[in-house]
């Protein structure tokens, strides 16, 4: 990971919530974080292949 490119897909387990994140562009665990605190949902974070 940390390669230039690199997406990332944030789903929540709890509800709807899903977001791909560009690597670079924000940080997937910011997202988390950010969800996660709102809701007090579980979430799992995913590479996409390129």
């Amino acid at each position: 990971m940390g390669e230039e490119g690199t997406r990332m897909r944030v789903t929540c387990r709890d509800c709807a919530f899903e977001k791909v994140v560009s690597v670079g562009d924000e940080r997937p665990a910011d997202v988390l974080i950010d969800h996660g605190q709102r809701t007090g949902h579980t979430l799992c974070i995913e590479r996409i292949a390129d």
